[in-house]
């Protein structure tokens, strides 16, 4: 399988095709007032010069959209900051409440996919795959995600059936198995350029339809250069902002997914997250699902692996290292206790 290779390739022609654009209403006013609640947004991708850029115009006042979107380094620590308010564009992405967010609807009426009405303009019924694979569970689709925060590509990748000539995309919630495990490990595996990573939910998903998340990497993240330990038989980060459990690109599938899967049983919220030689799982604390520190969003994969992507132009403007690691102690549940509880059960 070349995914990498093919990947890009078909993300690079849906660009340039102007495929990777979508209208959005506002769910709330800009605070720099570029749309007004309830203003039609036409958001995406374009080809510019010899470049791929951020591309927006409001459909009601008829005018472009300035690029809403920096990026700087953090204290030169390896960490990176976004500021991207396009995707406070995106479904769901209005100002969310600090703590705890409300849970999502299970049933496929609700899903955000819109996986069985093609009728909605942000349907996955209605975007054409990039890429199709056959993994050793499933098929997958790699769709365009309609708010992207690279440029380079962000990919949702979906586990579908084929019926004929038909493609059908079965409403599953968003949870692990062992089965989807092995499938994304796969995938990692014939894709190491890319970040693959599943947020559950209370921890970064905002849909509840089983999916994963790819990105094209072009450095390092500040979560590959932390420091391990042993601790009572597991690998977990040491002296990282957010404890982690640890696992090697060899590591056997068995034992990644009896840690998901005592984590899912016990409503504990994580990142899987695969990215260089490191596959490894954040638990997270659903009470601080959002966080004063950064409260246009919730902090998932690629914020706890180090880039910080938010749509709070202030909270971009003051980000710092103590900012980081005070949200990072509110967000991220630690490791140790996890593991604690595990060895007392």
């Amino acid at each position: 399988m070349r995914i990498t290779q093919d990947l890009s390739a078909a993300w690079n022609e849906a660009v340039a095709s102007g495929s990777i654009a979508n209208e959005f209403e506002a769910p709330a006013d800009d605070p720099l007032e570029r749309w007004s609640k309830g203003d039609r947004v036409r958001f995406g991708l374009a080809v510019k010069g010899e470049s791929i850029a951020y591309d927006a115009r409001n459909l009601r006042t008829g005018t472009e959209i300035e690029a809403a979107v920096e990026e700087r380094l953090v204290d030169s620590t390896g960490f990176v900051c976004q500021f991207n308010g396009y995707r406070a564009l995106r479904p769901g992405g209005g100002a969310p409440r600090l703590g705890r967010q409300p849970d999502i609807s299970p049933t496929s009426a609700d899903c955000r996919f819109y996986c069985q009405d093609p009728k909605k303009p942000l349907s996955l019924l209605k975007r054409d795959p990039l890429l199709q694979v056959r993994l050793r569970h499933c098929r997958w689709n790699a769709y365009y995600n309609a708010s992207p925060f690279e440029k380079e590509g962000h990919f949702l990748w979906v586990p579908i059936v084929v019926d004929g000539a038909a493609t059908v995309i079965p409403h599953f919630p968003q949870a692990l198995t062992r089965e989807f495990i092995e499938d994304l490990l796969l995938l990692f595996r014939h894709s190491t350029e890319s970040v693959v990573f599943f947020n559950s939910l209370h921890a970064g998903a905002s849909v509840n339809h089983f999916h994963a998340q790819a990105v094209f990497r072009k450095n390092p993240l500040a979560i590959e250069h932390a420091r391990t330990g042993d601790y009572k038989g597991f690998t977990i980060l040491d002296g990282y902002p957010a404890e982690a459990i640890c696992f090697g690109l060899d590591s056997d599938v068995g034992a990644i997914a009896a840690a998901a899967g005592r984590l899912q049983a016990e409503g504990v919220p994580f990142n899987l997250m695969m990215l260089g030689e490191r596959i490894l799982l954040v638990p997270r604390n659903s009470e601080h699902e959002i966080v004063a520190e950064f409260p246009g969003g919730v902090l998932a994969t690629m914020e706890i692996a180090g880039k910080i992507i938010t749509v709070d132009r202030s909270a971009y403007d003051r980000a710092d290292m103590s900012q980081i690691g005070s949200a990072f102690q509110k967000v991220a549940r630690s490791a140790k206790q996890v593991i604690d509880g595990w060895k007392t059960a």
